[in-house]
């Protein structure tokens, strides 16, 4: 087809040179541009693939000739399929889709559209060469040796900067079958078959370059299916599990709280790694930083050291001997039983001032020394996990905490409290908590509200609740239901997140990112909930483990906005982790 497509153009060429000379006629009389050829389709399986393009031109005279001189480009829908280099177009495979392709000569233009499908096969270690063929190109039927998808979750909410999901079925099969991972996105597929050893896990994380292509090519819905192969029965087939891309760069650092190890670590783009090294020493020996929260530009830090209520310090981010040094430094300075001492804390918006919650009260102090800070206004007993707003006006907190049969509650337990916003009515000047929702207004089994967290806009807070402001208790082997909620800062009705739990009660601890992206708030939780399946995740283990929803801003106030959730990759599936901050790379110095 292209060698009498050629034929055609020279034949034309010719002709044009011949009736009109070098060029094909003057820029004044050409009409149009005809490009060829129209409506090109291109398979990628691989290997870059190159496409010659002609551009015809109609002159007022009748004739027509090859316009050598025009120029190629692509639209904004087609830049990311390739390249042109002249009239040679290269797609790279970085991209599949639908594209606009222009020739322009003077001021005539003409277009067309070239689509490219990408199709590439990825043989796993110990598959035999022919493994691909043992697959159906379309979907195998479902049998008694069909793969059940445990993840990613339906209709789970991901933003294009995730990494790609660990994709993980439950196992099936035995020793030499094989299976066939395959992904679809828009107009790319990306298949891997994988072969069963003595050690497979039943899970696959694409490749890096791979996803790439995959989220390039999306359009809004990435769907997985894993596919069986033995001998006796063939191939079986799975059913589809689709999630949702969202055009949105959520990154940043989460600092967690990793319990087996006792250490804090951070996940970034970057992957995981412990946050503070070497964390000042008591004389004990004792080392840790508990009970964190980072400043809102995610350049500090502040923790207790060595348990709840003890000593308190701050940590500059930025400072590359906090990853380093033995001990860390601390912007503030350190003395057992003397500067300060913290159970919780929250920053205002610009990391000037550091609320403590010491004890049931709170306080001020000034984050770079440690010294208090006279402040009017402030709760001295009955409150707890205070959280400041991003725009410094506010601060959400836990009022008037009980413990079981009235007794008065502190900070880490308590079974009832009133979620309430208290204002910021100058510096340093704070005024009455108002209530936004009493714990005699709810379900008994949600009257300890917990952990309230604003939106980045400041608009919104989500808060745990549920019979404990605890989701466990490990010195009684107590394990408190909980579930995650979101209200107006401004008062109304409060919304239970049930899409972000699975319908659940295993939720706990949420704070919100700091990017407000894609038409979503990205709120960060903890949960017990099954990740995957037993060997590559974490099923049976009920091992807390984070997870992050999409909060539809479209769906605000209008009941349940969350989204299914996706599991924040790089984390350890044999730990417990917890406490997640969410906050913007910090500062150079």
């Amino acid at each position: 087809m292209r060698d009498s497509l050629r034929a055609v153009v020279a034949s034309w060429v010719f002709f044009a040179l011949a009736a009109c000379g070098p060029g094909g006629g003057s820029d004044g009389d050409l009409v149009s541009i005809e490009i060829e050829p129209a409506n090109a389709t291109l398979e990628y399986t691989g290997t870059p693939l190159t496409l010659d393009y002609h551009a015809i031109g109609h002159f007022a005279d009748g004739s027509t000739a090859e316009l050598t001189d025009a120029t190629f480009t692509l639209d904004a829908a087609g830049v990311s399929l390739g390249q042109f280099s002249a009239a040679t177009f290269t797609a790279t495979g970085q991209a599949a889709g639908k594209g606009g392709v222009s020739a322009q000569r003077g001021d005539v233009t003409g277009t067309t559209s070239v689509i490219v499908r990408i199709h590439t096969t990825d043989l796993g270690p110990g598959v035999p060469a022919d493994g691909a063929s043992k697959f159906p190109d379309d979907v195998a039927p479902v049998g008694a040796q069909s793969p059940t998808i445990a993840y990613p979750l339906q209709d789970a909410v991901m933003p294009t900067s995730v990494k790609a999901p660990v994709v993980q079925w439950e196992p099936t099969g035995g020793v030499d079958h094989l299976y066939r991972v395959r992904v679809v996105s828009g107009d790319a597929i990306v298949d891997t078959i994988l072969a069963q050893d003595p050690a497979f896990t039943f899970s696959l994380q694409p490749q890096h370059e791979r996803w790439q292509t995959l989220k390039n090519s999306s359009d809004g819905v990435v769907r997985f299916t894993v596919e069986h192969w033995d001998a006796a029965t063939g191939a079986q087939g799975t059913q589809p599990v689709s999630i949702r891309m969202v055009p949105a760069s959520i990154t940043g650092a989460i600092y967690y709280w990793n319990l087996n190890a006792g250490q804090m670590e951070q996940i970034t783009e970057m992957g995981r790694t412990v946050a503070i090294q070497n964390p000042p020493p008591k004389s004990n020996g004792s080392r840790c930083v508990a009970c964190h929260s980072v400043s809102k530009d995610g350049r500090y830090l502040s923790g207790a050291l060595w348990e709840g209520g003890s000593q308190g310090a701050v940590f500059d981010m930025a400072n590359d001997a906090v990853k380093t040094a033995d001990p860390a430094p601390t912007v503030t300075p350190l003395a057992e039983n003397s500067t300060y001492t913290v159970l919780f804390s929250t920053f205002n918006d610009d990391g000037t001032r550091l609320m403590l919650n010491r004890g049931t009260g709170l306080e001020v102090i000034n984050p770079q020394n440690g010294t208090s800070v006279a402040t009017t206004g402030l709760p001295t007993s009955g409150v707890a996990h205070p959280s400041w707003s991003p725009d410094g006006k506010s601060v959400a907190l836990v009022t008037n905490i009980m413990a079981g049969g009235g007794a008065a509650g502190w900070a880490v337990d308590y079974d009832r409290g009133d979620l309430a916003v208290m204002p910021v009515t100058a510096p340093d000047t704070f005024g009455a908590p108002v209530s936004l929702v009493p714990a005699a207004s709810v379900d008994p089994a949600f009257s300890a509200p917990s952990w309230p967290t604003f939106a980045p806009d400041s608009k919104w807070i989500a808060y745990g609740a549920g019979t404990n402001s605890r989701g466990r208790n490990d010195s009684i082997a107590a394990v408190y239901p909980g579930a995650l909620f979101l209200v107006d800062k401004d008062g109304g009705a409060s919304y239970r997140l049930d899409t972000a739990c699975g319908g659940a009660r295993d939720c706990y601890l949420p704070n919100f990112s700091p990017y407000d992206d894609g038409g979503y708030y990205w709120l960060v939780f903890y949960s017990t909930r099954d990740y995957g399946n037993a060997p590559a995740g974490t099923k049976g283990a009920q091992r807390r483990q984070l997870w992050v929803t999409a909060i539809n801003k479209a769906k605000l106030a209008a009941g349940d906005p969350s989204s299914v959730p996706y599991w924040l990759p790089d984390q350890d599936v044999q730990s417990a982790n917890m406490s997640a901050y969410w906050a913007p790379p910090p500062p150079l110095q």
